[in-house]
């Protein structure tokens, strides 16, 4: 009998681990993870080696450095600027920052870290996105696209803050989503499955403050675009949640901007005088176009960057409209007439996916679905409008805000072919064909990054990242290096120019091996010491008449090229120096500089 019963209950057992291991024969399960893997390569490889580490890297990194050197009071109640503004967005980017600086170490890498972690996680959280509306089949399609495409896989490589948006803006419409989510019939039959789905709906509500949040300090636009798009759904969708819920996101929400609000009272709302200047002055800065070309100019944006999202192709193009006396003028140049086909097929994709996207609205029953569709049309639209105003100050990182879009306007798009051709695998061909320019493009750029060290290549058109040419961390380090075995040999301090994208960067790795340095002053009356050790760093491909200012007061000891960057050795002539030991204490530290107007307090100024 105790053999028997053993028996049985193994059974049992084996039973219930091949219903839990169920999954393992799935052989959706098995494409999903290789779409996963795929997207986590293409994110991770040679990671820190071709770190792009300059400007703002350089800056963020600073006070990152400041913060783990001294403490977690040294982080800021405001993040960093909004750009072309004075205005600062929320402080969570550096928090974010800070928690994985603290574990990987106050490096560029350590904090580039953050980026690298969310972009993965965004792969997964964007299918989930997905399966509210297509099928596994038709999720994992668009995914792939989404997986291998250039222009998310560029931005997933670097630290700065409108690269964090991908993962929460997914997590934020999925929460939407779910919180105004309705039972089927057959499951609403009891009051206790009632109160549990009011319950579960409330807890997505307070999910979705949360992302939202967070979000909304990554970006300006950001902020105000996904508030008009929860207001709008909400509305639309009038939830049944109890008011507690409503009042807890509402809280989270203010939880979440508290250092903003802290910092606004002890500065008498300075940074909030400067958003409502940035809201006037956006809207403001090209007053001299008409709308109707500035919605034109809109259209254009839309089509050749959903393009060039998902298939990599920065080429495509469309002719320029320029109204003047009420006379319409497109104007199409060289370059223009030769893109335009790739242009035209844009424009075709961006308006057959807003139509197929409104089309599926009306024509879809289940409301599960249509919730998924309206969401995305909110968001499209919301988007559209608020980029009119700022149709020709638009720059490439915007369109990370509507991230999913234009990869559901190709679900919508295979979504309706299949259901137009019989061939199961048709999908799979066209999703194929995609994945091939994106990972040719893709491949591309990783040769581009790996021979930025040791050739002065160019990369030609670059309308994702408007670089001149590619500058890696690795690249970046062997300069330091350089510049480092000279002062190994006298201790006298480094003073260099680099032109103003890398310069920072160059002060934060020297700072970061103790060597005391300075730039090189422009004015004939700069303080110019004989103890001194002088470099001049530039683009490789960049003309040296716009250097004659420092070229003619130094001689030239040696010229060394690091591929896409230039090193020169220089020696101030007798006739500019002024002085025989610089004096270290005034040195530039970068400390507590950024130009904003509002004073920006930190922790430790609070407590």
């Amino acid at each position: 009998m105790i053999a028997g019963d053993f028996f049985c209950v193994k059974i049992i057992l084996m039973k219930k681990i091949n219903k839990q291991l169920k999954f393992l024969k799935n052989k959706y399960f098995w494409i999903f993870v290789g779409i996963f893997l795929l997207g986590t390569f293409l994110r991770a490889y040679n990671f820190v080696p071709w770190l792009h580490f300059e400007l703002d890297q350089a800056r963020d990194a600073t006070l990152i450095r400041e913060a783990i050197n001294g403490g977690a009071g040294e982080l800021p109640l405001l993040g960093p600027r909004a750009a072309g503004t004075f205005l600062r967005l929320g402080p969570a980017f550096y928090y974010i920052e800070y928690l994985f600086a603290s574990f990987f170490g106050p490096t560029p890498q350590g904090s580039a870290f953050a980026i690298l972690f969310f972009s993965i996680l965004s792969i997964p959280m964007f299918y989930f996105f997905l399966r509210e509306y297509f099928n596994k089949k038709y999720s994992l399609v668009v995914l792939l696209i989404f997986s291998v495409s250039l222009f998310m896989v560029t931005y997933s490589r670097f630290a700065w803050n409108p690269n964090l948006l991908p993962f929460f803006i997914f997590g934020f419409l999925f929460s939407l989503l779910k919180s105004v989510r309705v039972l089927d019939k057959k499951k609403r039959k009891t009051k206790k499955a009632i109160r549990a789905q009011k319950r579960s709906r409330g807890l997505w509500l307070l999910i979705t403050a949360l992302f939202y949040g967070i979000l909304a300090q990554f970006h300006f636009l950001a902020m105000i675009i996904f508030a008009i798009v929860a207001i709008i759904f909400l509305i639309y969708k009038r939830p049944k949640i109890k008011y507690q819920f409503w009042m807890g996101a509402v809280l989270i929400v203010v939880f979440l901007h508290f250092p903003m609000i802290i910092n606004e009272i002890k500065t008498g709302g300075n940074n909030s005088q400067l958003f409502l200047k940035a809201v006037i002055g956006k809207s403001d800065s090209k007053k001299n176009y008409t709308l109707i070309e500035k919605t034109y100019k809109d259209v254009k944006e839309n089509s050749l960057k959903f393009w060039m999202m998902t298939t990599g192709s920065q080429l495509a193009e469309l002719p320029k409209l320029k109204i003047r006396n009420g006379i319409k003028d497109f104007q199409c140049d060289k370059y223009c007439r030769e893109n335009l086909f790739k242009g035209v097929l844009a424009g075709v994709f961006f308006a057959l996916g807003s139509f197929l996207l409104l089309l599926e609205f009306f024509l879809e029953k289940k409301v599960r679905k249509r919730n998924f569709l309206f969401l995305n049309f909110v968001l499209l639209i919301t988007s559209f409008a608020i980029f009119i105003p700022l149709a020709y100050d638009m720059s490439p990182r915007f369109f990370l805000i509507i991230t999913p879009l234009p990869f559901v306007f190709w679900g919508i798009v295979f979504h309706r072919l299949g259901k137009m051709i019989d061939n199961k695998n048709f999908v799979w061909f066209l999703a194929s064909v995609i994945m091939a320019f994106n990972l040719y493009f893709v491949i591309n750029y990783f040769n581009q990054l790996s021979n930025a060290k040791n050739k002065p290549i160019r990369i030609g058109l670059d309308k994702i990242m408007k670089q001149k040419t590619r500058i890696t961390l690795e690249q970046e380090m062997s300069i330091v290096d350089y510049m480092e075995s000279f002062y190994e040999k006298n201790k006298y301090p480094v003073f260099f120019h680099g032109q103003s994208e890398f310069h920072r960067a160059f002060s934060y790795l020297l700072d970061d091996r103790n060597i005391p340095r300075d730039g090189i002053g422009k004015s004939e009356k700069s303080t110019i010491c004989r103890q001194g050790n002088y470099f001049l760093i530039i683009r490789t491909q960049s003309s040296l008449d716009s250097f004659k200012r420092y070229l003619s007061r130094f001689i030239i000891l040696n010229k060394k090229v690091f591929g896409t960057l230039t090193v020169f050795h220089l020696k101030p002539k007798p006739a500019i120096i002024n002085c025989e030991k610089p004096n270290i204490k005034t040195f530039r530290t970068y400390k507590g500089e950024g130009g904003a107007v509002a004073k920006r307090y930190k922790w430790k100024e609070i407590f």
